[in-house]
């Protein structure tokens, strides 16, 4: 079968073949087109003639070299018309090498059809012949920046009286259909030697963009563009910044020339009811050649333009206002705990008490029968570390006399540490990390720019908490998009409200915004940068300068050049405390003394229909109680036991008492409801 392929391909090229002329006529041209396939290594060569050629035919030596090539597929095809040629391409491989005989007029208009068509742009052809009617225009063909056409044409030389022959290879293009061609020899060959070729890209090699001139929309964004104020036509100048910098080196290296405006939305570009706004509306419209800013890529941008590459990765966080010292009005003085860890003490000093008064009461060796009252004053005082007056001596009542206190001290510690830390150091925290935690706290807005790239996220984002972010916060409120980015932290420091924007962009406009803070979590990191129409040759020709730059470090230093200098906040300093601060603790004390006055009238009232009975029934009358000693001279309690005389020093004792005296006299009033004892 391969023996009948190669048979039948051997009959099609010899039926061709015959009386040779043109470019493949003389030997230097037969020994070029046979260098050129060796040293590019096409897998194919297909050769179109033209119909109106007449005899053109092909040279049966270079015929035969070419398929005697181990693995060299050669085709031969009449064409009349470019979709002949379409016809043939699509049946062949996409890296084969087209050739077409530049020999007469006919064969002219073959190419003139070709290059019409985009086929210039997708495929790699060969023209051979003269090439001067097409540099001198001629025949206006279409030869795009892009175009992968090579032309070799042979030229003859009188070098002292000797007739001297070359092939020159060279390329041609055309920045635009109304600019004259540029024309780039690649290789002179005299017939000997090595065929040298260069074999890089074509992006690589067309770096002369002279009388290009490029229409550049753009959007002010720090640190990548500063911009003047716009003109009535939104015209503005590029001031400054990394953007700017990195696209005045491409115009260095390139030469072509830009003007730049605004969109007249002054939107970044996102999608409308499936339309663009901003800046991608300008591209896909075809009224911009180049977007020059810090454009986010993404895959809904990236269906309508061409990214160049990335000058920079970013990522979005959320800002949020600094927590300030005591900044809170009604947690001054309970945000020192935890609800659970409140929760926990309030139990403490509920449960605890009736353990004591288990205890006391069921010990057969404690002496101290504790009643609840006395048992709950001991657990709210050890709060306020204060001492007792209960003497215990069972062992089981002194471990839980010991376990309130003790219990008491240690959370007494922690809550005064914290307070004092409270005063002292600011925290950072405020209650979210995350977008999890923000939806999960329900207290804060949330917003970012409108028109940005952010907007396309949330609205079609497929992660579940990204959705109902946009559900649950943005959607039902679309007042908390802001319009700008400074709009957006002046809502954060004003009150309740979460921005999220670009962390560069945030640290070059607000390097000393003491006020705010970024959260760690980072969100839709991307690349960032210069964009241009979908299909345009200009994505190759900056994405080869750019990576040359930062190869080079050209990108980094311009990036440390627009770097904002370190931020000057600093620890907040200690603050006086004011009424703000302890509010909580001027609240509870006005309660407990309104609450004294409500429980007043209350306790008259009592008195004079209740105590008052019971007082004369237990034969303490009013006379009675008259004549109690002044509560300046009256004993009271010792802390070990004993009695002090109430006007006495610490040391001085009471005056001796009478010997066994009877509680329930009449005789002693000064002694009847109480109980002193005696070390």
């Amino acid at each position: 079968m391969e023996f009948l392929k190669y048979l039948s391909l051997s009959i099609a090229l010899l039926s061709l073949a015959g009386p040779s002329h043109g470019f493949l006529e003389t030997s230097i041209g037969k020994m070029f087109f046979k260098r050129f396939t060796d040293v590019l290594e096409f897998p194919s060569v297909n050769i179109f003639i033209s119909n109106k050629a007449g005899d053109s035919q092909l040279p049966m030596d270079v015929l035969k070299s070419l398929w005697s090539m181990k693995g060299y597929s050669v085709g031969v095809q009449k064409v009349s018309s470019s979709k002949d040629v379409i016809r043939v391409l699509k049946a062949t491989s996409v890296d084969s090498l087209n050739v077409i005989l530049l020999d007469d007029e006919a064969d002219f208009n073959l190419l003139m059809m070709i290059t019409r068509e985009p086929l210039a742009r997708k495929y790699s052809w060969l023209a051979l012949g003269d090439v001067d009617p097409i540099v001198e225009g001629d025949f206006r063909l279409n030869l795009p920046i892009d175009n992968l056409m090579t032309f070799a044409s042979l030229h003859t030389m009188n070098v002292t009286n000797t007739i001297m022959e070359k092939v020159v290879v060279m390329e041609v293009y055309s920045l635009a259909k109304d600019l004259p061609y540029i024309s780039r020899v690649l290789a002179e060959w005299y017939g000997r030697g090595p065929l040298k070729l260069p074999l890089d890209g074509w992006s690589e090699r067309r770096t002369n963009l002279t009388g290009l001139h490029l229409r550049c929309v753009t959007m002010p964004q720090e640190p990548f563009i500063y911009v003047s104020e716009p003109n009535d036509q939104l015209k503005v100048d590029l001031l400054g910044g990394y953007a700017r910098d990195v696209f005045r080196a491409l115009q260095e290296k390139l030469g072509f020339t830009y003007t730049c405006r605004l969109p007249p939305d002054y939107k970044w570009g996102s999608l409308e009811n499936g339309q663009w706004n901003g800046l991608m509306k300008e591209m896909v419209s075809g009224r911009a050649d180049v977007v020059v800013t810090s454009l986010d890529h993404n895959s809904a941008r990236a269906k309508d333009v061409d990214f160049a590459m990335g000058l920079r990765k970013v990522g979005y966080r959320m800002v949020t206002r600094r927590p300030g010292l005591m900044d809170e009005t009604w947690t001054s003085f309970t945000s020192e705990l935890l609800p659970t860890a409140w929760a926990g003490t309030m139990a403490f000093v509920i449960l605890a008490p009736p353990c004591l008064v288990f205890c006391s009461r069921l010990s057969p060796t404690e002496t101290e029968k504790v009643s609840f009252k006395d048992a709950y004053i001991l657990a709210i005082g050890a709060f306020a570390i204060q001492g007792s007056w209960l003497d215990v001596r069972s062992l089981s009542t002194r471990i839980v006399f010991i376990t309130i206190f003790l219990a008491t001290l240690v959370v007494y510690a922690h809550y005064t540490s914290a307070l004092v830390s409270l005063l002292t150091v600011a925290s950072t925290s405020v209650g979210f990390s995350s977008l999890q935690s923000l939806l999960e706290d329900g207290s804060y807005q949330f917003g970012f720019m409108s028109g940005t790239s952010l907007e396309d996220e949330f609205r079609n984002a497929r992660q579940p908490i990204i959705r109902e972010v946009w559900q649950q916060l943005i959607a039902p409120y679309p007042e908390n998009l802001a319009v700008s980015d400074r709009a957006g932290v002046k809502k954060v420091i004003q009150g309740r409200y979460v921005y999220m924007m670009e962390e560069n962009i945030y640290r070059s406009m607000f390097p000393n915004q003491c006020d705010t803070q970024l959260l760690r979590g980072q969100y839709f990191t991307t690349e960032t940068g210069f964009a241009v129409p979908k299909g345009s040759p200009l994505k190759e020709i900056f994405d080869n300068q750019l990576m040359r730059m930062r190869d080079g470090g050209v990108l980094s230093r311009s990036w440390k050049r627009w770097q904002p200098p370190p931020p000057l906040c600093t620890a907040p300093p200690v603050v006086a405390l004011n009424l703000h601060h302890l509010f909580t603790a001027f609240l509870l004390l006005l309660l407990g003394v309104v609450a004294a006055l409500v429980f007043l009238p209350c306790e008259k009232l009592h008195w004079n229909f209740v105590g008052k009975e019971k007082a004369q029934k237990s034969g303490l009358s009013k006379p009675a109680l008259a004549a109690l000693p002044p509560a300046e001279t009256r004993l009271r309690p010792g802390p070990l036991g004993g009695v002090w005389h109430s006007g006495g020093s610490a040391s001085a004792r009471a005056p001796a008492m009478p010997e066994d005296p009877d509680p329930t006299s009449t005789a002693y009033p000064a002694f009847q409801g109480a109980t002193y004892g005696f070390t």
